[in-house]
């Protein structure tokens, strides 16, 4: 008898030990969803965190191209969550940190262990950028322990979801012959997986009130997105945008990438379907080598692989007017706002013409050039606007770029230009219409990074080493102060002294710099960001 005894306390004993190999009991890291039950893990980092759990249908077969469609079969096997689900299908990279599929609509969810799940903590949502043609919720540098332990630091504990969702040919396909309501899938994945978790996040500890979403670069973009075509219901409170793209670099009308030489036409070229009516049918039953073999050579074909971007549609689709003028209109989400941009954000873009041997009157049409292969349909500016971009960022002038002006004449008014137009022109656009309806808190981040490019300067995303726990030691300070800004804002909407709000009457922003936080006035570069923000640019640029 107690040879029996010992063997079943043995064989308990081994059973719980395989069910706490997360470092508790697995019963305890259990969360029900109405996608399935699924078992997280317990880190040595503090964090309890649940990957891959799947917020829609994979959209494969009759649902590639597709909105996403919620699951209403949820499976009855408890999942293990130990592992990132597929990043979604794109240009092959060492950064995806997960295999590429197409069943790719996964998010992840980050919760401080130490706090009880009775707790229901304010929630960041995450959209990461890539120029809405890559990216994945399961890239490592997008690990949150540093942002969720500067939370309990100051008292103010949040949990952190990250998103995946279709980027490129398979979230942003575009055509006169997607149906509206298909158009800007990527998009709508955002917004389901955002209604996913409005079912979902209390049974994780979070509270669904309390949602802010969060995103750089496209993913800001994204962010903006949402703010300004909505769902009915109210799925977020707050929002942070770092580095907007305004929310588009451009959105031409969906019917446009029909045309020969554009997007959707090479693609059916490329794949053999035929074009009309047929087309989209044609293009779901492609075999997904094929299909992904062709985007891939088609993004390589194309400046910084800007093959596509979120188009406008007609009646039914998640947008259906430039986004310009739903700002204009001032009928979007009136919430508190975050956002900001960097002070070189073109540099990373522009090294198509960095070091390039120009004469010098040959300069202005290799500056003219750059500017129209930026565009996805550059027909519609006028020469005009050439011309008028051309006498604001003038050859040689060495105030472009600031601090950073390498010398490099192309190169300085190619980067200038694009971190006006691109960055801070529409983060004012949105600002100056935005203040008397909501709370704003604008910045501006100049902090150069010990180790990276001089020549690059403030570039593009190099906040986010700071914001990810990857700052270098003498930036810790720094990086802990600006983490302590991102949770005031996301726990109590204000992000807490020294931020003034953003206002008409005194336009403030804060500058981020290491030892010289202060607030400046948001009236740099004007003659150049009122043109670009003038109703004829906006148009012709289709923004």
């Amino acid at each position: 008898m107690a040879r029996i005894v010992s063997t079943l306390l043995l064989y308990l004993s081994v059973s719980l030990l395989s069910l706490s190999t997360f470092g508790v009991t697995a019963a305890s890291l259990q969360v029900d969803t109405t996608a399935g039950s699924f078992i997280g893990q317990q880190l040595s980092s503090g964090l309890d965190r649940w990957l891959g759990v799947p917020f829609a249908e994979p959209p494969v077969g009759s649902l590639r191209f597709k909105a996403p469609v919620p699951i209403t079969k949820p499976s009855r096997t408890v999942k293990n969550a130990s592992t990132f689900g597929n990043a979604c299908p794109q240009v092959p990279s060492d950064s995806l940190g997960a295999p590429m599929a197409e069943d790719c609509l996964f998010l992840n969810v980050f919760r401080p262990s130490s706090v009880p799940t009775s707790e229901k903590l304010p929630t960041l949502v995450w959209f990461y950028g890539g120029a809405f043609m890559n990216g994945a919720a399961s890239n490592p540098m997008f690990d949150p322990t540093f942002l969720i332990q500067r939370s309990l630091a100051i008292g103010k504990p949040i949990m952190f979801v990250s998103v995946n969702y279709r980027v490129n040919t398979f979230g942003f396909l575009a055509s006169r012959f997607v149906p509206p309501g298909d158009l800007n899938a990527g998009l709508q994945d955002q917004r389901a997986a955002l209604a996913f978790l409005q079912g979902n996040l209390a049974a994780f500890g979070g509270d669904p009130a309390k949602v802010t979403i969060w995103g750089q670069s496209a993913g800001a973009g994204a962010v903006e997105a949402q703010i300004l075509f909505p769902s009915p219901r109210r799925l977020f409170r707050a929002a942070i945008m770092d580095s907007s793209t305004g929310p588009f670099k451009t959105a031409p009308p969906a019917s446009r990438y029909d045309d020969p030489g554009f997007p959707y036409a090479r693609l059916l070229a490329g794949v053999g379907c035929s074009s009309g009516p047929a087309s989209f049918s044609c293009l779901q039953k492609v075999p997904f080598e094929l299909l992904h073999n062709v985007t891939v050579n088609l993004t390589h074909s194309v400046l910084n692989s800007q093959l596509w971007q979120p188009a406008v549609g007609p009646a039914g689709s998640f947008i259906s007017e430039r986004p310009s003028e739903r700002i204009a209109s001032g009928n979007f989400l009136h919430i508190p706002i975050l956002a900001g941009t960097n002070l070189n954000e073109g540099t990373t873009f522009s090294g198509s013409v960095k070091n390039v041997t120009v004469a010098p009157d040959e300069e202005t049409a290799a500056f003219d050039t750059f500017l129209k292969k930026l565009f996805i349909d550059p027909s519609t500016i006028s020469q005009d606007v050439f011309d008028t971009i051309n006498k604001l960022y003038p050859a040689n002038d060495s105030s472009l770029g600031g601090a950073f002006n390498t010398g490099d004449s192309l190169f300085d008014r190619a980067e200038a230009w694009y971190t006006d137009n691109q960055y801070l022109s529409p983060r004012r656009l949105l600002f100056h219409k935005a203040a008397p309806l909501q709370p704003l808190f604008a910045y501006f981040f100049k902090e150069f990074i010990p180790g990276q490019d001089p020549t690059n300067g403030v570039f593009h995303a190099s906040e986010l080493i700071l914001l990810f726990g990857q700052a270098p030691a003498v930036e810790q300070d720094f990086a802990s102060q600006m983490a302590d800004f991102y949770v005031n804002f996301i726990s109590d909407l204000h992000p807490g002294a020294p931020w003034p709000q953003y206002e008409l009457a005194t336009k403030s922003v804060l500058q981020l710099m290491r030892d010289n936080i202060t607030a400046i006035p948001d009236d740099f570069l004007l003659e150049k960001t009122n043109f670009l923000d003038s109703s004829r640019v906006l148009t012709e640029f289709q923004k």
